[in-house]
């Protein structure tokens, strides 16, 4: 006999098709009720009765799902029993199978929505904390589930304060609750509640109606209190002896601070006859005063107008009171900040009132100034009050850091809190070279300057009714300096868009003009190069820095109009309007070191009538700065004596005004003309400079000029 062999994944199924041949599968029940339980009562570790009712309510979507005969489970954790005189059921019969497990059989199903209570009567057998009945539904319609129903206490009561209160040296602690752990825990005797201060507290007018007995202590005569004035209050109470449910006490607590009181927590030791013990704080000390906060510091661009605006500010009262009707609080900020306008105000808490300030140009918010009063109206009580807003401000264009209100008044304690972070819009860096005085068409490095955000260099900004369509980022030179030759302008990152066909110089070559085209959404970056200047003969030695400004940089420079809530607030160019300030520089960039050409073979004229240089009694006379400029002299001025001192490699000579004398290196030497004072400025004479220090002087009558070779 042969026998054929089939693959294995085919025999597998085979043998499936047979054993599914062999059995019937009955469906599934499915799960279709809503379950609950009526409380969760705390009971004693000896507790035997009702502890609560579980409903087993049949969905009402699937009213023919219950049906006569269905079987279900109740089981019980270890630790608890089931107390068979104490078990009501309706809907089912029921039978103790064992100590934790319950049976009940549908017997009262209709066509209608069927409900099955089961009164739960137990007797707690060492269990501890939370007691659950766990539903299983086996194969009838009832939904499977755990519900805690009941709470085994180990002590009499527990303890708990239900807010912890914020108080002066007088004032209300949070409310102290006190729960029996269950019925009847702390007896129906007569007896005592204590309630211990700590140091340096006191109770402060307690009377029996800030001692309330509810629940099951409902009904309790009024208590009878002591310890007013001392740290330890005594309540005297005889609760109801037929209670069905745990009683509960609350406690008003009204407290008084001594002198030496330390502020912080204040807790509470509780104690009693049968008041388990416990330690709680119901209440934080603490000064007068105020807290002030915003919700989030935020970076706010200097030299802008709109929409330059803080996040909210709250100034809440530390103690309930603490601001005081009829005063005012003063919210100050730097002076280098001006306020426009005022939103968000809200006043809440403790029925505490103050009026907003108003804004406009007649207004305590007028944008002219960096504070304003708020007039406290109504004093809070019971709980601290607050107020809140945010602030529109505006920056001097120059400014950067921290932005840091001051708080004080109506009788609290100054305070100080950051509200803001000042940015400037634009930053620039350089390379340094040397350049020299009196020098024409002189190189420096390149400036390059980057926006510190996007849109900081405005197309449109708002120095008018309408924004100006005309943006203009500018590169100016200090006093004595001017751009020799216009130079290169390009726009190296970001989107950022310039007019460079319209890049001009203005004000006698002092000023480079960029016309701003596109604002950018991606912070830009500008590169000035091909930078030739020329120096007078004025340019101090040291630092030559260049400045970076214009319309599209600082709209809060003094312009045609202001700005005051949100819109342009009308003005004039002569004035310093709302939100304005002198300021039309963001940053100075150092580009050079201006230094004196070197000694040697140098020949300087002055001619009499220049600006610098006059004659007087036969002497050319030249000013104390312009020497030393073109000279290479230190100089210093010491003006308790009124002499005027030049110093070069180590020689020192001394020019005292209104004396006919110079000192040099010590020694007084008579001439017919020594220092000057004239219009505020200081001169020497070039035959003195000439005695000190050497070198070569002659003079041209027919052109009034003196010619030094130094």
């Amino acid at each position: 006999m042969s026998h054929r062999k089939f693959p294995k994944p085919l025999a597998l199924l085979m043998v499936a098709a047979i054993l599914m041949s062999l059995f019937t599968f009955a469906p599934l029940a499915s799960a279709q009720s809503v379950n609950g339980v009526n409380r969760v009562l705390s009971v004693s570790d000896t507790y035997e009765g009702q502890a609560a009712t579980l409903t087993i309510k049949e969905d009402s979507d699937f009213t023919s799902d219950f049906a006569n005969g269905q079987t279900f489970r109740l089981t019980l954790p270890s630790g608890v029993k089931w107390s068979a005189a104490n078990i009501s059921v309706t809907g089912a019969t029921y039978a103790v199978r064992s100590d934790q497990v319950l049976e009940l059989t549908m017997n009262a199903a209709t066509a209608g929505q069927d409900i099955i209570t089961v009164g739960l009567g137990i007797k707690v057998d060492g269990a501890e904390g939370d007691v659950a009945v766990t539903v299983d539904p086996l194969d009838s319609a009832v939904t499977g589930g755990s519900y805690v129903f009941a709470r085994v206490g180990t002590g009499k009561t527990t303890a708990t304060c239900e807010k912890v209160e914020t108080i002066g040296q007088t004032g209300t602690g949070g409310t102290i609750r006190i729960d029996e752990t269950r019925v009847g825990a702390v007896g129906d005797d007569s007896q005592d509640l204590v309630i211990k201060l700590p140091s340096n507290f006191s109770w402060n007018g307690m009377a029996a109606a800030d001692v309330v007995f509810a629940g099951g202590f409902a009904g309790t005569p009024a208590a009878t209190i002591a310890g007013n004035g001392s740290r330890t209050l005594t309540v005297t109470f005889d609760p109801p002896n037929t209670r069905t449910q745990r009683g509960t006490i609350y406690v008003t607590p009204k407290i008084k601070a001594s002198n030496s009181a330390s502020y912080g927590d204040i807790s509470v030791s509780i104690s009693g006859d049968n008041i388990s013990d416990a330690d709680l704080v119901i209440a934080k000390y603490a000064n007068w005063g105020v807290t002030i906060k915003v919700k989030e510091v935020e970076e706010l661009l200097a030299g802008k107008f709109d929409d330059i605006k803080t996040e909210k500010i709250t100034i809440e009262e530390n103690v309930p009171g603490s601001l005081i009707s009829g005063r005012n609080i003063t919210f100050t900020l730097p002076d280098w900040v001006k306020i426009t306008d005022l939103s968000d105000w809200t006043v809440s808490g403790g029925g505490l009132a103050a009026t907003a300030p108003t804004v406009g140009a007649a207004g305590d918010i007028d944008g002219d100034g960096s504070d304003f009063d708020i007039p406290i109206t109504t004093s809070s009580s019971n709980n601290t009050g607050k107020i809140e807003f945010k602030l529109y401000l505006s920056i001097e264009g120059n400014k950067t850091g921290d932005i840091t209100a001051t708080v004080s008044g109506a009788g609290i304690d100054e305070s100080e809190l950051v509200i803001a972070k000042a940015v400037a819009p634009l930053a620039a860096v350089a390379e340094v070279a040397d350049v020299k005085i009196g020098v024409q068409s002189q190189s420096v490095p390149d400036v390059i300057i980057t926006e510190s955000v996007k849109n900081a260099l405005d197309l449109n900004p708002e120095v008018n009714d309408t924004p100006i369509n005309n943006g203009m980022l500018t590169l100016s030179t200090p006093d004595g300096v001017k751009f020799a030759a216009t130079p290169k302008v390009e726009v190296t990152s970001g989107d950022l868009e310039i007019k460079g066909a319209e890049v001009r110089l203005s004000y006698n070559d002092t000023v480079l003009n960029i016309p701003i085209k596109s604002e950018s959404l991606k912070p830009g970056t500008v590169k000035v190069s091909d930078i030739k200047l020329t120096l007078d003969r004025t340019v101090p030695e040291g630092d030559l820095l260049l400045k970076v400004g214009g319309t599209a940089a600082i709209e809060n420079s003094r312009s045609s109009e202001g700005w005051l809530a949100g819109a342009s607030a009308g003005g004039d160019v002569n004035d310093l309007d709302a939100g304005e300030f002198e300021t039309g520089t963001v940053v100075k960039v150092k580009v050079a070191n201006c230094i004196t050409p070197a000694p040697g073979n140098k020949t300087v004229s002055f001619k009499i009538g220049d600006e610098g240089v006059m004659a007087m009694n036969g002497r050319t006379l030249v000013q104390v700065n312009l020497l030393c400029d073109v000279l290479g002299l230190q100089k210093s001025w010491d003006a308790a004596s009124k002499t005027a001192y030049f110093v070069k490699d180590g020689t020192v000579v001394a020019f005292p005004i209104g004396k006919n004398q110079i000192i040099i290196n010590g020694n007084t030497i008579p001439v017919d003309q020594g220092g000057v004072a004239y219009n505020n400025f200081t001169y020497a004479t070039l035959r003195g400079i000439q005695m000190a220090f050497g070198g070569d002087l002659t003079w041209d009558q027919a052109t009034q000029t003196a010619t030094f070779k130094f």
